[in-house]
């Protein structure tokens, strides 16, 4: 085995114990285990990646100036690489790529071997990871559960460590939902943040792409990596300017009212969370419950209200010239957003707008706002047999963010009895990615502190 966290692959470049050509080589020596099944939809030659480790290594003076040397990454299907093909999990859209998108440029010229496309809910329409034509990738953790979605394989690759860091996508919860099945990290930059040149888009005006990796910091190292105003994206923001954070203040944490916590009927995920909430006062005692609802009556447009017509501006012409293209559910959503009126669309923009005013004075008063990931944790058989339902569901911590212009980042808490890993996210405005992974890293770190006292104890 050899760790591919960034961290620790990076502390071993530097000690000059590994090369990246022995790196790709043991990552091609794991493409087909069990593991990586439907992980994979298309991967370059070997040839092609073992040049792309050659070259670094003859660059391996300059790493102080390649903050990603030898980091190998997988990328979601949705997003382009130069003479890849790109699915977005439906194979009668298959295009080849005529260059990368804005977002794999920039990590690739930070140093980091770009190792193949990953598998993902059809055109990143789903919460839940089960709606592909080339299968279903498998939770590492708990077989028997999703692993959530839009972006499996690329939060599965990361969890099975195979690549140190994964793109994905995020526009109702894709890059934090399959963070929490996996038990890894996912941040979710404000929208703007990063470019979305390059991205077939979901809804394009708020989509972004999203990381996953291990550790909140790697998260942010990434992050910074890859940031910076694209002129070829129009909703890139031009001066995004990253708040710089003072991690001696104590934060203050604001959570929803216990009224408003929604878990669906599973006792267990409601106890876990509690639980974190006990823990979070291990890095505050500034935590305040707080109305919830402006966020919530955000949700519903994510997928019952004129949102999803973004989803047809984008891919709803190819589905209504290719009638056998698309499987039924992400069709019928896609092409059903048709019927959404500008009546409609000019009413949820000034929900949103009104929403935002609202809230502009709790961001004041709170650092971050903490929320379980998801309400309960999904099964394979209930995600296929009700294909609308676990994914309506998992969205209800989630598919305000983006609308609203937060960021935000999951991370691992605690498991199930099953064995499945269960999440909490911080949320921030936009510009304060760096105060929400300190939170994160902080937390993460009184939890460790407090399991190992409490394994010393007995």
């Amino acid at each position: 085995m050899i760790n591919l966290s960034p961290n620790s692959l990076r502390a071993s470049y530097l000690a000059g114990k590994i090369t990246p050509t022995t790196v790709v080589e043991w990552v091609l020596s794991r493409m087909n285990d069990a593991d990586q099944e439907a992980v994979w939809i298309s991967k370059p030659r070997p040839n092609s990646i073992l040049d792309q480790a050659k070259l670094l290594e003859s660059r391996v003076n300059d790493i102080n100036s390649l903050p990603l040397f030898g980091l190998p990454f997988s990328v979601k299907d949705c997003i382009d690489v130069e003479n890849e093909p790109t699915t977005c999990a439906c194979s009668d859209f298959k295009y080849i790529a005529n260059e990368s998108s804005t977002v794999v440029k920039a990590a690739l010229s930070a140093g980091a071997i770009y190792v193949g496309k990953t598998n993902l809910d059809q055109f990143a329409t789903g919460l839940v990871g089960v709606r592909s034509d080339f299968g279903i990738p498998k939770n590492p953790h708990a077989p028997d559960y999703i692993p959530g979605g839009s972006s499996s394989g690329a939060a599965v690759s990361v969890a099975t460590g195979i690549v140190s860091f994964a793109f994905g996508t995020d526009t109702g919860g894709s890059g934090r939902i399959p963070a929490s099945y996996c038990g890894i990290t996912g941040l979710k930059p404000a929208p703007g943040a990063l470019s979305r040149f390059g991205v077939v888009a979901a809804c394009r005006s708020f989509d972004t792409i999203s990381i996953y990796v291990n550790e909140p910091d790697e998260a942010l190292g990434i992050f910074e990596s890859v940031l910076g105003y694209d002129p070829r994206d129009p909703f890139s923001i031009s001066t995004y300017d990253l708040h710089q954070y003072d991690n001696s203040n104590e934060c203050r944490i604001a959570v929803p009212q216990n009224k408003q916590l929604e878990f669906f009927g599973n006792r267990e995920t409601e106890r876990i969370f509690l639980s974190s909430l006990q823990d979070l006062r291990r890095i505050t005692k500034e935590t305040q419950e707080i109305d919830f609802n402006p966020f919530l009556t955000i949700n519903e447009l994510m997928f019952f209200g004129p949102f999803v017509s973004e989803r047809f501006v984008s891919v709803g012409e190819f589905l209504e010239k290719h009638p056998n293209a698309g499987l039924p559910v992400v069709r019928e959503l896609i092409l059903g957003s048709k019927s959404n009126t500008a009546v409609d669309a000019y009413r949820a923009a000034h929900l949103v707008a009104e929403t935002r005013s609202k809230l502009s004075n709790f961001w004041t008063k709170y650092d971050a706002l903490m929320v379980p990931t998801v309400g309960t944790v999904v099964t394979l058989k209930e995600a296929l047999s009700d294909p609308l339902t676990p994914s309506f569901n998992n969205g209800y911590y989630t598919n305000f963010a983006n609308p609203l212009g937060l960021a935000s980042i999951s991370v691992p808490y605690d498991t199930t009895s099953e064995g499945v890993p269960y999440g909490v996210t911080f949320l921030a405005p936009s510009q304060e990615e760096r105060k929400l992974t300190s939170i994160a890293k902080n937390f993460l770190s009184a939890i460790s502190l407090q399991g190992k006292a409490n394994t010393l104890s007995q």
